[in-house]
This record gives structure tokens, C-alpha cells and sequence, in this order.
């Protein structure tokens, strides 16, 4: 590593000394990263590479339930506008009835940054590409082996999947829900069935994982309690934030959060057993048909029990009452960097983030060279003083972390 001497003293390129330098660097801040939204056969996207979206744009439309239905022979936009034109003076079928109301219908309301009328252009010229996977296709109830119960035969809608016979299989349903987009940026990619990556206008924080919907909301810091916040202290008050939980989310506090419409919650670690009750949770609320708000939670180091660490919690003050956003892949929460005064944070200042020490903060004093540990193990250590400690510590320096911005 190359470096200046200054005071006797061996500095790196980032202005801390070589043996600091050693440490893993953490960095608190990742700037214009790309997120993803993953997607499934019978989803569509609503957006085209290079749009820019806003948040609360609709960018995507899943299709829930979806079943594989029988499309029959699918022709192009010729064959099916010199067919429509040979068939003009004859009655009006069902078929056709549904082809005129998929050629009217119309995509759904949109925000600032792309007009209708282009999203409507769009829609129109996707229907005249010939038949291909991924492909949007609407039909009736009919398309499933049921007969018709009435003369508005229930329609479905979903992407083709492959053609077997010179007929196309289509993964289709009833039900629709809608995607928004939580973040500024620009589309990079957008497929149906497959997904939409969006390259982010702004900063985020990163995670180690993540669960739920991508969501937004204002950011609440409350004041936690020995580095936890107490479940009845999410209450209908904090509708529509996303709260700071503390060192560990409890299964009790994710259910009352989701029933108080709170948009998010973030937290220094979370147990496999608090995601599969999300999980949960998310079916039992898609089976009930009763719609509900985007929920998200964001774990910053994983599944082993820690506080969140002194320079995060700085830095989520500076942002609270911001509107920030939890997406899932990667697990990040975005926002706007330029506009807040980032927490000064001292070069010196480390975190143990995993050992007997997992967790606990202090200062880094120096290096101790190789050093042997209990078991007769020798490891490179260095030496720490740990708030709360009047002796330093000497601890092996692949237990220890430090921040960066």
C-alpha cells in the first residue's frame, strides 16, 4: 500500500495510518447504486430503458395467483388486423369483444416523468409485436375449460410462456396489483416476467438483508431504550414511517408495525424464525383480498444480536424526518445525501463485529504485531480501548471493523 510520511508517522492515501488501514473498512454510504425488482412469469413492466421514475410511479403490475392457461393460436398485428378487417360485418363474438376491450384498455394512472400519451403508444406497439415469451395477453374466463356464466366473461391477463403445437401457454390470472417505484433514477433494464433495475439518483446506506415489499415513508428515530424499542411503542402515531427499532427485531413488533400501517422498520439484526413469520404474513394478507400498504424491514448486520453501531445512529439522526426508502435487492435504504450534514466520525474508531466483543465500540491505540490468543492461537491483534473500559483490550484485527463515508 502506497503512503506519506508525516511526523514519523506512515499515512495511506485515505489520510489514516498503515497499520489502521488494515482494519476492514466498513463504508456507510454507496452512491448511484442499482436496485432491482424482481418479477414473475404473468408480471409486466410499464416502463422502457432509459425512463426516469419517480417515486410513487407505477413501474411493474404482478399478477397474483397465476394459473397456466391455454391462449390457443396467437397471430400477429397483420394477421390479426386483416382478420378483424375480413370480419367486420359479421356478429360480434366474445373473443372479439375481449380483443377490442384489450385494444382499448388503457395503462394505469402514472406520476410526473413519463406522459400517457406515451405510455399509451407503448402499450399499443407492444400488443403489435408478433407473439414472443414474455409478451403481454389478456383473454376470458373461457381460456381456462370454463364455461362462460354470463355474457362478460371474466378476463385474465398475463405474459406468454412458450408455444407447444402451434398454441401458447400463458401465465395468467384475475387479480392485478400495481408496483411503485420508491426511488428517483433512471431504468436501466425492463422486462416482463423477468424485472426492472433502476439506477438510483442519490445515496443509500447498505444492510446485510432484507425482507418485504420496497417501501417509503419519513424516517423516525425514536429514543430507544438499553439500544431497543419497545413494541407498544409502535403505535397508529407513526403511520406511514419508517422507524429505527433498535438492536433487534422481535416477531411482535413486526406484526403491530404492519398493523398500524408503518412502512418499514430498521434494525441492527433479525432472526430466521421473524422472517419466515413475515413471510407469512404477506401470504395471509394477498389470500385475503384486502389490499395493504408496502412493508419492509432491513437488518444492518444480519442475524447475530448487536446494537446498531454509534456512527449509523448518528447518521439516521441527521436523517430523521426525511423521506428515505427500504428496497430489498440489494438491501439498502436510499436517500438524498446532498442535503444532509453527514456526523463527523473519527478515523480512530472501530467496532468488533464479531468475537467474544461482537458489537462493543472504542478507539484503536496500535497495532500489537502477532499475539497469541487463548488456545495457543496467534493471530495479528491490535490494541483497543472499549467505551466503558478504563484497560485497553487486545483483540485480532479480522474481529474489528471501521466506518467510512
Amino acid at each position: 500500500m502506497s503512503g506519506i510520511e508525516v511526523s514519523g508517522i506512515e499515512l495511506s492515501d485515505h489520510g489514516v495510518s498503515a497499520e489502521l488501514a488494515r482494519i476492514v473498512a466498513r463504508p456507510m454510504l454507496v452512491f448511484s447504486p442499482q436496485v432491482r425488482f424482481h418479477l414473475a412469469p404473468g408480471d409486466r413492466t410499464f416502463v422502457s430503458t432509459g425512463d426516469r421514475v419517480v417515486p410513487g410511479m407505477p413501474i411493474a403490475e404482478r399478477t397474483l395467483d397465476p394459473e397456466l392457461v391455454d391462449a390457443g393460436r396467437v397471430g400477429g398485428g397483420e394477421n390479426v388486423r386483416s382478420r378483424s378487417s375480413a370480419r367486420s360485418d359479421a356478429p360480434a363474438s366474445a373473443d372479439d369483444s375481449i380483443a377490442r376491450d384489450q385494444a382499448d384498455r388503457d395503462p394505469p394512472p402514472i406520476a410526473d416523468g413519463v406522459s400517457a400519451r406515451r405510455l399509451v403508444a407503448t402499450s399499443r406497439s407492444e400488443r403489435r409485436r408478433p407473439p414472443e415469451p414474455g409478451k403481454w395477453w389478456m383473454g376470458g374466463g373461457e381460456r381456462r375449460g370454463k364455461p362462460p356464466k354470463s355474457k362478460n366473461p371474466v378476463r385474465v391477463g398475463g405474459t406468454l410462456l412458450f408455444e407447444s403445437g402451434g398454441r401458447w401457454r400463458v401465465a395468467a390470472g384475475e387479480r392485478h396489483e400495481v408496483v411503485e417505484s420508491p426511488v428517483t433514477g433512471v431504468v436501466v433494464e425492463a422486462r416482463n416476467s423477468v424485472g426492472v433495475t433502476i439506477e438510483v439518483a442519490g445515496a443509500a446506506m447498505p444492510g446485510a438483508l432484507a425482507a418485504g415489499e420496497p417501501s417509503r415513508g419519513y424516517l423516525d428515530v425514536p429514543r430507544l431504550s438499553d439500544g431497543e424499542l419497545w413494541a407498544s411503542a409502535l403505535d397508529v402515531g407513526r403511520s406511514g414511517a419508517i422507524v429505527v427499532a433498535g438492536s433487534r427485531l422481535s416477531g411482535q413488533a413486526i406484526s403491530r408495525a404492519r398493523a398500524m400501517s408503518i412502512r418499514g422498520l430498521i434494525a441492527g439484526s433479525v432472526g430466521e424464525g421473524e422472517l419466515r413469520d413475515l413471510e407469512a404474513s404477506e401470504l395471509r394478507q394477498r389470500a385475503s383480498l384486502a389490499p395493504s400498504v408496502p412493508f419492509a424491514l432491513i437488518a444492518l448486520d444480519g442475524h447475530g444480536r448487536r446494537p446498531i453501531a454509534t456512527p449509523i445512529l448518528a447518521l439516521l439522526a441527521a436523517l430523521s424526518g426525511r423521506e428515505v426508502a427500504i428496497v430489498t435487492d440489494p438491501p439498502l435504504l436510499v436517500f438524498d445525501a446532498a442535503e444532509v450534514p453527514l456526523p463527523e466520525l473519527p478515523p480512530d474508531w472501530i467496532r468488533a463485529r464479531s468475537g467474544p466483543h461482537a458489537g462493543r465500540e472504542g478507539r484503536w491505540l496500535r497495532s500489537a504485531g502477532m499475539y497469541r490468543f487463548r488456545s495457543g492461537i496467534h493471530l495479528e491483534g491490535a490494541v483497543v480501548r472499549f467505551v466503558d473500559d478504563a484497560d485497553p483490550t487486545t483483540v485480532p484485527v479480522a474481529d474489528l471493523e471501521r466506518f467510512v463515508f
